[in-house]
């Protein structure tokens, strides 16, 4: 049976589905038709084969995970879902945390036979100004790509879209600055890498000298975290998305903070049943394993149980039960939950679009007809 044209939907399902696509959701019947339809003609299918790199921009918390696309249902899920939507379940291959922002180890400075009591102050104002300047953060840009993220051989880069904040203040804050700056380089190494007859070097691929062939795609947090709480947190949000949230609640933060523990209890809970996500290398496992002691940490601190492990110290070995290094791991990562569960999240939720907009293409051919 032939479905009804698109734009004789209500304008509400026709925003539900864009969602469900990750496009934007606002504008008249005819300009979301019209979206869709762009959507769907620049729609390139995600294969099975796909190593998807999703990226979390920071430069104290830049965190990173590579995934694979896991089977999809069967059935497959229809374009729009009668329940709130799943991101697509996935294999994890690699989960990193990197500080960005400290230097790398220099050579100790050639001692001076008359030092000025001036210098050492002038010469850490000069460092801090070119920790963050446009040559440092390309340099630092192309580092990573070579060192830590091109050797995961990926086929799809997402990286988080930067906004530019003001936290309310008249003026754009530096650090903010420094971060879009990063995110703009590291559009910028992909772009020269792709097809630029790359020579990968010591570690980072076979050194055939050809160009990097994945794309790289930008992801608008606010988008995720619409698709992952539709109608808002504690329910009856009305569609509240990521920057809406930050605006609920008592206190300017009260909404952010929330979205954030949202987000970090999703991810702990799929870690902890071990289906959506699916660690699949030793590092991914151990990095999963922290990530859930790290949550359930923070679960009984709040509780009241100031973190007492209740029996579950685990024998190191040699017969003594050692309690200090595992807490300590889990309390580093505890720290920083919400940076890696944003790189999993991220990317978890990028497939489920390219799966709802691959379906929708099916069920509605007429997407791809000229206007």
């Amino acid at each position: 049976m032939a479905k009804p044209p698109l734009l004789t939907q209500t304008a509400a399902s026709l925003q539900a589905l864009c969602a469900s696509c990750g496009l934007k959701k606002t504008g008249t019947k005819a300009i979301l038709v019209q979206r869709l339809r762009l959507a769907a003609k620049q729609f390139q299918p995600v294969p099975p084969t796909a190593r998807i790199l999703s990226i979390d921009l920071g430069l104290k918390n830049f965190a990173f995970s590579l995934l694979t696309p896991a089977p999809p249902p069967h059935p497959p899920r229809p374009a729009i879902p009668p329940t709130p939507p799943l991101p697509a379940p996935i294999h994890l291959h690699a989960w990193h945390r990197l500080d960005l922002s400290q230097p790398a180890p220099s050579p100790p400075p050639s001692p001076s036979p008359s030092p000025s009591p001036s210098s050492p102050a002038a010469i850490t104002n000069e460092q801090v100004e070119d920790e963050y300047s446009p040559a440092t953060l390309a340099a630092l840009a192309l580092a990573l790509a070579r060192t830590h993220l091109l050797p995961l051989r990926p086929t799809h880069v997402l990286i988080e879209r930067q906004r530019f904040r003001t936290g309310g203040g008249s003026a754009i804050f530096e650090w903010t600055i420094r971060v879009n700056t990063l995110e703009a380089m590291l559009h910028a190494v992909f772009a020269a890498l792709r097809g630029g007859g790359w020579s990968s070097g010591a570690g980072a691929g076979d050194g055939d000298g050809e160009g990097w062939e994945g794309r790289v795609r930008s992801v608008l947090p606010r988008r995720v975290a619409g698709f992952l709480f539709p109608a808002g947190m504690q329910g009856g949000g009305g569609g509240l998305e990521g920057e809406e949230l930050g605006k609920r609640g008592r206190g300017a933060n009260a909404g952010y903070l929330e979205l954030k523990r949202g987000k970090v209890d999703m991810l702990a809970r799929w870690l902890a049943e071990g289906q959506m996500v699916v660690a699949k290398t030793a590092q991914a496992k151990e990095m999963g394993r922290l990530f859930v002691e790290g949550w359930e940490e923070k679960g009984r601190k709040a509780a009241g149980g100031r973190g007492k492990t209740k029996g579950k110290e685990k024998d190191a070995g040699d017969g003594k039960v050692d309690k200090r290094p595992g807490r300590k791991a889990a309390g580093e990562i505890g720290s920083k939950m919400d940076d890696l569960s944003d790189a999993v999240l991220q990317g978890m939720v990028w497939l489920q679009w390219q799966r709802t907009l691959e379906t929708l293409i099916r069920e509605r051919p007429e997407l791809l007809e000229e206007d």
